[in-house]
């Protein structure tokens, strides 16, 4: 189960098509009480769909974005990749 508010752009979501995992493109609220979803399907289509709190339940999110990233510590890495090498010496 997805909250609406975690539905953003990027995420990946199972439960607004059928048998389909859509891509999210821009969230629009409406009020509290919904959102208008743009998204993109997996051929590349465009759609949107008006989605309220009672269809949360339906809805789940498959990735919230990539699962690498290069924001780690440089400086951590440096150490620890100095201290590799001098084990290795």
């Amino acid at each position: 189960m997805a909250h609406l508010e975690e539905l953003k752009q990027g995420c990946i979501v199972k439960g607004i098509l059928p048998n389909q995992q859509v891509t999210v493109v821009a969230v629009k609220w409406l009020g509290t009480i919904g959102i208008e979803l743009t998204y993109k399907k997996a051929d590349g289509t465009l759609g949107s769909e008006l989605i309220y709190r009672a269809s949360e339940s339906s809805l789940e999110i498959v990735t919230a974005g990539l699962p690498w990233s290069f924001d780690g510590d440089g400086e951590m890495f440096r150490l620890a990749s100095e201290a590799y090498r001098i084990q290795l010496a």
